[in-house]
Order: structure tokens, then C-alpha cells, then sequence
């Protein structure tokens, strides 16, 4: 909220351009559009549990520009703000989560890499592959969401509000 007005007006950018309040998000939510038009016709080549993997990256990518569109029709806030920075987070972790996954150590049992390709033999461990994505995107959520609420806890009861702090003493 104060952040993007600080960054709007120390910008040397708007010194010359003065853009509107919602612009950086705008902005934003057009990056992630490239990568999502770029990511979800990239997914259409990929079969299996590749594909499967790159769909549920694409619905993150979706996710941020959800939310940073929202955040430029509300600027002030705070909830839509953190949407999109847990939006951004999930993202770049499971970015990571597919790279270990299909190209490192953690490729599931039955599934290989070859040709540039990921295949798994018998079709039932291609199943359990899934699921196991669906277990690691669940982990990732639920840790994401335990981390920024410990966070919003932590940070809320030594600078929270006045009123706040009084509710707690009784």
C-alpha cells in the first residue's frame, strides 16, 4: 500500500511519466500474461507427467495475475497485497518444485528422462507421480500459508496495534 506509493513517487520514471496509482500492477499483471500465454502453449507439447506438472504452474501464474490486477483496482489493500506476494512465492517454489522433481533426484519411481522426454512405465506410475505433485503443491501451500501467518503473528504482537495489545492484557 504505502510501498507503491513511495516507489510511484520516488520513481525517476514518474518524474517524467507521471502514471496512475494502479500502473505498476498493471504492468505487472501483463509480465505475467506473456509468461502464462508462454507457459500454457509450452504445456501443450508436454504429455503426461510433464504436463501435468507445467498445468499446475500455469494455474499459479493465473493466480498472480489475478491478483496483481486486483491489486491495481484496490491499492490500499492490504489483504490483495499479500495475495500476490503468496501468489509470486507458490510460483518461484514450484518452479524449483518441478525442476528437482522432473529433471533432479526426486523424478518418481517408474519415470524416466529420456530424449528429452519424461516417460513412466507401467501407466500406474505415471498416476502416482501425479499424485505425488498433488501432495508436494498441497506441502507447498500449506507451508507457504503457515510461514506468513507465523510471520503476520510475530510481527503483529510486537508492533501491532495499540488496541491490540490492550485486548491481550485483559
Amino acid at each position: 500500500m504505502r510501498w507503491r506509493q513511495q516507489l510511484h513517487q520516488s520513481s525517476p520514471l514518474t518524474q517524467f511519466l507521471p502514471l496512475p496509482e494502479g500502473a505498476l500492477c498493471l504492468i505487472a499483471a501483463t509480465a505475467f500474461c506473456a509468461e502464462y500465454l508462454l507457459f500454457y502453449f509450452h504445456s501443450t507439447t508436454h504429455k503426461g507427467l510433464e504436463g501435468y506438472y507445467h498445468i499446475l504452474l500455469v494455474l499459479l501464474i493465473g493466480l498472480c495475475i489475478l491478483s496483481t490486477v486486483a491489486g491495481a483496482l484496490l491499492p490500499t489493500s492490504f489483504p490483495i497485497d499479500l495475495c500476490s506476494g503468496i501468489a509470486m512465492t507458490l510460483q518461484g517454489l514450484w518452479f524449483y518444485q518441478t525442476a528437482f522433481t522432473l529433471y533432479g533426484p526426486m523424478m518418481p519411481d517408474g519415470c524416466l528422462l529420456k530424449d528429452d522426454m519424461i516417460s513412466c512405465h507401467p501407466v500406474d506410475n505415471e498416476v502416482r507421480g501425479e499424485l505425488l505433485a498433488n501432495f508436494q503443491f498441497f506441502v507447498m501451500v500449506l507451508g507457504v500459508l503457515i510461514a506468513v501467518v507465523g510471520g503476520y503473528g510475530f510481527v503483529a504482537s510486537r508492533f501491532g496495534h495499540s488496541d491490540l495489545k490492550r485486548l491481550r492484557a485483559v
